[in-house]
Order: structure tokens, then C-alpha cells, then sequence
């Protein structure tokens, strides 16, 4: 019996489509992957039900399903729903929800199956024969498993050991089957830390809630030893059964930080990021929607992985704006953690040094519960914080003749040094003396960096290269100047001073290779004299106990910014970077350099800290009813011409201008601050208002007419609710 199914489609419109199947409906269930023909090529869909055919349905018009993926609903309906609601709330077509939410190998006619590998295990009743050695050693590592061991973990213990393997089988002495291929467990584990009064306590307020929907902001300054909370509530879900979700930044944090749960907890933890390969992300994807992971540890797309028992999630440096999406499907993975924690009815931990605004906000309202950590762990002690003056004449190479002294001193102790710069390249401005020529990027509002090493000029926001000139371009003159500071200058402006010290620079110029970035904190972690230059892959987490003196050159970049969270980003990136000196038993200190000394802004944050600057900000959003106590939301155009995305936008903006409402505020069009970039020309629409309650209904209403537009359907345009940036 035909029957039509409804299929959700990866294109930009905010429909389903209809097919018919010669199976009957009974056998089609929501979740299931289909090959479909959609505008003259296959594509793979994601079946919402199925409805029976009748006299109506006029089946003549549609397409049959080409082939049907899978048997068994890839998705359950828990994600399906979550799914539909990211769609609803973000405004985003529901088909490319899907795609955001599956690993790509699951976006293809891939089979949703496990990949398998041998495991061996020793024969019980089997005679005991003289062996040669490596049979022998092979005996008596299966006679340490508890369990049936696989065979890639032997290789790796034990070398090349596959004829060894089949001679062992062939006598009757071992016997092997094909299992799920699962992480390795550890093999001894190390004890649990002992928690000081203000860790237990947040153990015990978790603990209490584990089966129950209740946030909780875990506010603990750096190295006070949150993921240590984090490691012992994560097995206390493990040993009733569940799994916990734990979301990270970024991937330079994921090694580091699943270490330190691989060394505590007998378990099996997947990882998931964009560093691991397709085929892996497919594995532990699965692993986890079969119950077979009993921890997730991922980046911002985790945060969609299906989970068959929810017993926790854990979002780690919840502040950072890297889980926002800033393109296509623009989601923010702490807002979509929430939604699933209250519906899995689990508690949910967001874990900080400088808290977000909103977070701060929701413990104000009480819909979070605060749990406070401002004591370091063990015996480290927090650094001393001193503002240099940078606008003087002593400053060399962006360094200040105080701080290369405090260097100096510091490497002369035996100890460690960090620099932070926010600018990778050796120089932000190349520029000609005679006619004042200056090198821009041919497709964005933006000048081009220097890139000394490579011998280039980069743009770091369209990625355009080309090659250092010898002479200006303008008027011909050989006197060309660079200006400014990156990482590479200062990294070249330290080996020439300290020659005998060796000098590490992490950016992502020096990251690219595999296992680059673990090998230069590795290097860190040696007990001797270095000095580390980097960016803000620097100011996150990172546990580095040599390091007694950090430097923060720069720092003035977020105080006269145009966008309305800047001066909450600077609070957070310095006082994150503050955080990684006098982690160890041996005292810290932290200079920061800036031009502005005296800005109230500094004495604010260095004496009477993070939290104070944060109610103070907080206070000023509140009157000017801005986010986290209002709402906004941006339509943003882009164009390969200059007056048609704003000519699109003010379109929108007139129609709904028609609305005969007052509670959300239309701002613009405008054009962005850099208006220019990679070759397109943006502007952008804001709406405002002091709840979004209001601003949903609106879009439901304008979006599908904005649709029809002509211009809409010439240029690119999207929707960003809940925006982290404004240029």
C-alpha cells in the first residue's frame, strides 16, 4: 500500500516536501534517512511522519523515494524535536537544521553502522604449552584483562603481533570476537583530588539535583579547580547508569582537558571536533546515541549529539563567544544546552572565571543557582596585577623597558614567562614615508598584515595574500615602514634579546600541522626557562605551572570599540590571561601594558576584580535595556554591489515600519562598520526590544514576505537572533 512521506529537505526554505512510497505507512517512522530528487539532483532528506494516500493527495504530481537509508530511525524524537525547535527559535530553514546537527559521513548514503575490530581473550580450559617469547608475553598481558581485550590495544603495548596472534589461535589457546570498537580505558587510574570546603560544597549542590532540571553557574576563579567538580559529578552520573555532556571552547583545550578525565574515570569517553576525522566523529556519534559512550566531550556541534541517557551536561568556559555560530545556522550552544538539560530533566553546570553577563543576570533573576570557587586549589596563590604605562619613549618592539627587566628576572629565577598579543603577523600597518601610501586589502575595509616570515602581506579577514613589495606601489620610493606589533615581531624582538632562551609562539600560524599545538604545550610543561607568545588561544584553561610572569601587551583594543560587549570581552581576556601566572606553589605576577593607564576601566578590574566590573557593566546594559535584560536580533544583507544591501534592508525596515506596534524598536539599515570584506559590501538591520517574546511573532510574520522580495532572492541576507557581534 503507497503511502506519502514528509520529507525535510537541506535547502534554504522553510517547508517540507512531499513524496510517495510504495511501503505502507506503518514502516515509516520520523528520523529515518531517504535519497530523494530535489531540483534535478539527489539529495539525502530526513523523513517528519507519513500520511495515508487520499482521493485529494493528487500522487501524480510527486516524486517516488529513491532509496530508503535506513530501517530504523537514525534520529529519536527527543533530537527531532530539539531539532524543530532550534529551527523555530533561530528562524533557520529545518532541513539545513538537520545537516547541522549530523556528522557529515550521516549527511551521505553512509551506513549508520559501528565500526567493529577483534578483541582476544585466553581460553580457560586450554593446556598450558612451552611458547615462545612474544606468545608468552602476549598470555600473560591477556591473563592482566579482566575482559576480552582488542587487538589494536596488544599492538600497541606490545608491537607487531598478528602471526603471533593466529599461531596462539591455531593451538586452541585464545579465542577472538568482533566488538564494538570503543576508546581505549585506561589501564591503572589516578585518585580522585581531595576537595578543599568550597569544592565540596558545589559537589554536594549538584549531586542533590542529579534528577532534576536546575542550572547552575560555577563560578571559580582561575585554578581553583573546577574540572576537578566537573570529573567527580561526571562519575557519580557514570555510576548510576547515565552520560554527561561537556562542552569546551575550542580544540586546543579538548587535549588537556580529556586527559584529565581519561586519568580519573573508568569509563569510555568519546571526543568530537572538528580535528578528528569524519570516520571518527561518525563513531562516537553513535557510540554516544547508543548508550555505548558514557562521557561526550566536544566543541560548540556537540551539543546536538543524541544521547540514549542524559544524566548531565557541563558547559566549561560558558562565556566564550566561540559557541556561537556566527554563520549559516547562527545557534548559540549554551542556549541550545539548556533547552536539552530542562527536557532531560538533568542539572546542567556552567563553569567560569569571568562569567557572562547573562549568566549573571539569570543567577540575579534566580533562575540559576551560583556556586562560588574564589580560592585557588592546593597552594597557589593569585598574582599581583600592575598597569604599565605604554605611550612613553622606553617602549621598544611593543615592549616596555619595565616589563623586558621583569622578564628577565623572572627567566633568571628559572622560571617561565607568557606574552600575550591579540594580533598574529609581525606587523598590523605597512606604509610609505613619501606619499603616505598604505597597504589595504583589494576586497575588504581592512589593511593588509605583515607576514615577515612568509615574505607576505595577509588579509586576516578574507584570507587574500600577496607578496611583500620592495618599493611603494604609489610612487615608487623603497622607504616602506611597518607599524605596530604581532606575534612574530615580538617573538623575533625576544630571541634577539634572550638568545639563549628558547621562544615559543602560539597562533594560528604555528598550530596548523597535526599535534602542533599539544607539541608546544608539551614543551611548556618542562620545568625550564622558556617564554611563550600568543594569542587568545593562550587565555583558555590551559594548566601551565612554570609560568611565574605574564605580559599583556596591547590591551587597550576593547575599550574604545564600537561593539556594545567589547569592554565585557576585554574584562574576561584579561583576566582569563591574568589567571595562567602563579598556578603552581610558586607566586605570579602580571604587567599590562596599555596607553590609557588611568582609564577607570583598569583600576575597576585590577582592584576590585571581575565580578565587580561585570554588576557595573551589567548596571549599564540595564538602563540602556540591552542585552542579557533585553533582546536583539540582526538582518544582515551582502552584496558584490554597494547600494543593494541596504537597498534590500530598507525594504524590510519599511515594511515593518507598517506595523502599527511599540515594542520592539527598528534600528537602521546600516552599513557594517567594515563594510567592505571579501569582496561583498554588508549592511545590517537591528531590532530591539526589551523582550524577544516580541520579536519572534514579527519575524513569523515578515520572514516568509521578506522571501518574495526581488532583491531577496538576488543577494545574500540572514537573520542572527541573540547576536554576539555587532560589526
Amino acid at each position: 500500500m503507497n503511502c506519502i512521506v514528509h520529507i525535510s529537505i537541506p535547502c534554504p526554505l522553510h517547508q517540507h516536501f512531499d513524496y510517495v512510497s510504495t511501503e505502507p505507512k506503518t514502516t515509516w517512522q520520523a528520523g529515518i534517512r531517504v535519497k530523494v530528487s530535489f531540483r534535478n539532483k539527489e539529495v539525502i532528506g530526513i523523513t517528519l511522519g507519513a500520511s495515508e494516500i487520499t482521493e485529494s493527495s493528487h500522487i501524480e504530481k510527486l516524486k517516488p523515494i529513491i532509496e530508503k537509508l535506513d530501517q530504523q530511525p537514525l534520529l529519536d524524537e527527543k533530537t527531532i524535536k530539539l531539532i524543530k525547535w532550534v529551527s523555530q527559535y533561530y528562524h533557520h530553514p529545518l532541513g539545513e537544521c538537520f545537516q547541522a546537527a549530523l556528522p557529515k559521513k550521516l549527511r551521505s548514503i553512509e551506513a549508520a553502522e559501528l565500526k567493529t575490530e577483534k578483541s582476544w581473550q585466553l581460553v580457560p580450559s586450554a593446556e598450558q604449552i612451552k611458547l615462545g617469547s612474544k606468545q608468552q608475553t602476549i598470555v600473560d598481558e591477556l591473563k592482566k584483562q579482566s575482559r576480552s581485550t582488542s587487538q589494536s590495544f596488544l599492538r600497541q603495548q606490545l608491537g607487531n603481533i598478528t602471526p603471533s596472534l593466529a599461531s596462539l589461535e591455531s593451538k586452541g589457546l585464545i579465542v577472538s570476537e568482533e566488538k564494538v570498537l570503543l576508546t581505549a580505558r585506561p589501564t591503572s587510574l589516578k585518585p580522585f583530588c581531595e576537595f578543599n570546603d568550597q569544592q565540596q560544597a558545589a559537589f554536594d549542590a549538584v549531586k542533590e539535583k542529579l534528577d532534576q532540571f536546575q542550572p547552575f553557574l560555577l563560578a571559580g576563579i582561575t585554578g581553583s579547580g573546577k574540572t576537578e567538580v566537573y570529573i567527580q559529578l561526571t562519575d557519580q552520573v557514570i555510576k548510576q547508569g547515565k552520560q554527561a555532556l561537556v562542552l569546551i571552547p575550542e580544540i586546543g583545550l579538548t587535549s588537556q582537558f580529556v586527559e584529565r578525565f581519561k586519568q580519573q574515570l573508568d569509563a569510555t569517553i568519546v571526543v568530537l571536533h572538528s580535528g578528528i576525522t569524519d570516520s571518527e566523529r561518525k563513531q562516537a556519534w553513535l557510540l554516544a546515541k547508543r548508550g555505548l559512550a558514557d562521557v561526550v566531550i566536544g566543541t560548540r556541534s556537540s551539543v546536538f549529539t543524541p544521547l540514549k541517557s542524559t544524566g548531565l551536561i557541563i558547559i566549561d568556559e560558558e562565556h566564550d563567544s566561540s559557541y556561537k555560530q556566527q554563520d549559516g545556522l547562527r545557534y548559540h550552544a549554551r542556549n541550545i544546552a539548556l533547552i536539552r538539560a530542562q527536557r532531560a530533566k538533568v542539572p546542567i553546570i556552567l563553569g567560569s572565571a569571568t562569567p557572562s553577563l547573562e549568566s549573571l543576570h539569570h543567577v540575579e533573576q534566580q533562575r540559576y543557582q551560583k556556586l562560588v570557587l574564589d580560592k585557588r586549589a592546593g597552594e597557589a596563590s593569585l598574582p599581583k596585577v600592575s598597569v604599565i604605562d605604554s605611550s612613553g619613549s622606553d617602549v621598544e618592539f611593543g615592549l616596555s623597558q619595565r616589563l623586558i627587566t621583569a622578564i628577565t628576572q623572572h627567566l633568571e629565577q628559572g622560571n617561565q614567562v607568557l606574552l600575550f598579543v591579540n594580533r598574529r603577523g609581525y606587523a598590523p600597518v605597512l606604509m610609505c614615508h613619501e606619499c603616505d601610501w598604505q597597504a589595504k586589502c583589494p576586497h575588504c575595509d581592512a589593511l593588509m598584515v605583515v607576514h615577515k616570515s612568509k615574505n607576505g602581506l595577509y588579509c586576516h579577514h578574507c584570507g587574500f595574500i600577496q607578496r611583500l613589495p620592495n618599493q611603494c606601489p604609489q610612487c615608487q620610493t623603497k622607504d616602506l615602514y611597518d607599524y605596530g606589533v604581532g606575534t612574530q615581531k615580538i617573538e623575533e624582538t625576544l630571541q634577539n634579546r634572550f638568545s639563549n632562551v628558547p621562544v615559543l609562539r602560539i597562533d594560528r600560524d604555528t598550530t596548523q600541522g597535526v599535534n602542533a599545538f599539544d607539541q608546544l604545550v608539551e614543551e611548556m610543561h618542562k620545568a625550564e626557562p622558556k617564554i611563550l607568545v600568543g594569542t587568545q588561544m593562550l587565555a583558555k584553561g590551559h594548566d601551565f605551572h612554570h609560568v611565574t610572569l605574564v605580559g599583556i601587551l596591547d590591551a587597550d583594543q576593547g575599550l574604545f570599540s564600537a561593539d556594545f560587549r567589547a569592554t565585557e570581552q576585554l574584562a574576561q581576556l584579561v583576566t582569563q590571561v591574568t589567571g595562567r601566572a602563579g598556578r603552581g606553589d610558586k607566586k605570579g605576577e602580571v604587567y599590562i601594558q596599555s596607553q590609557q593607564p588611568q582609564h577607570p576601566f583598569w583600576s575597576l578590574l585590577i582592584q576590585q576584580g571581575y565580578e565587580k566590573t561585570a554588576q557595573k557593566l551589567l548596571a549599564e546594559r540595564t538602563d540602556m535595556a540591552w542585552p542579557p535584560v533585553g533582546a536583539l536580533c540582526v538582518l544582515r544583507a551582502e552584496s558584490q554591489f554597494q547600494e543593494q544591501a541596504l537597498k534590500l534592508l530598507t525594504e524590510m525596515a519599511d515594511l515593518f515600519n507598517q506595523e502599527q506596534q511599540t515594542e520592539v524598536m527598528i534600528m537602521g539599515p546600516v552599513p557594517a562598520i567594515m563594510e567592505k570584506r571579501a569582496g561583498r559590501y554588508r549592511a545590517q538591520l537591528l531590532l530591539s526590544s526589551h523582550h524577544r517574546k516580541f520579536i519572534h511573532p514579527l519575524l513569523d510574520h515578515y520572514l516568509p514576505i521578506f522571501a518574495k522580495l526581488k532583491l531577496a532572492k538576488k543577494i545574500r541576507w540572514s537573520v542572527d537572533i541573540d547576536p554576539v557581534d555587532l560589526l
